[in-house]
């Protein structure tokens, strides 16, 4: 299985455009019924998302979601424990990954942390995965 990556560069840097692409994800992908996993940089960033999914929408927009892997659902919300391999992985954090099992790994872009984008973008083509720059 090859890896796709996909970079989204976000228009601003603010919060509410920040949550607003994690949410049309992460919607985006519960109606395809893909599992997604979003990997935080922390569990107070995990708390918020899971606080803005709960909140977020209209009741029956709801978008089924998890802290833990042993809960089970289609949307993981997690800061330690990433799966070695998966369907869909949005990475949050600057980490470098070296996570190659999942079908697709989506990264944003902020335009405040362009630098460490372009270290992840070098990255994942050390591994030997293209990354692509994917419009919004």
């Amino acid at each position: 299985m090859s890896t796709e990556v996909w970079f989204y560069l976000l228009a601003d840097a603010t919060e509410a455009t920040r949550q607003q692409f994690i949410w049309r994800f992460c919607d985006t992908a519960y109606r395809r019924q893909r599992q997604a996993v979003i990997y935080c940089p922390d569990t107070t960033t995990a708390d918020q998302l899971d606080a803005f999914l709960w909140a977020s929408g209209k009741p029956e927009s709801f978008l089924p979601h998890s802290r833990t892997l042993e809960c089970p659902a289609p949307i993981l919300l997690l800061s330690e424990q990433l799966p070695t391999q998966g369907d869909v992985l949005l990475n949050l954090t600057d980490r470098l990954l070296t996570v190659t099992g999942y079908q697709r790994i989506v990264e944003i872009i902020n335009p405040e942390s362009r630098e460490a984008s372009r270290h992840r973008w070098r990255h994942y083509q050390q591994q030997g995965l293209t990354p692509e720059l994917k419009p919004i």
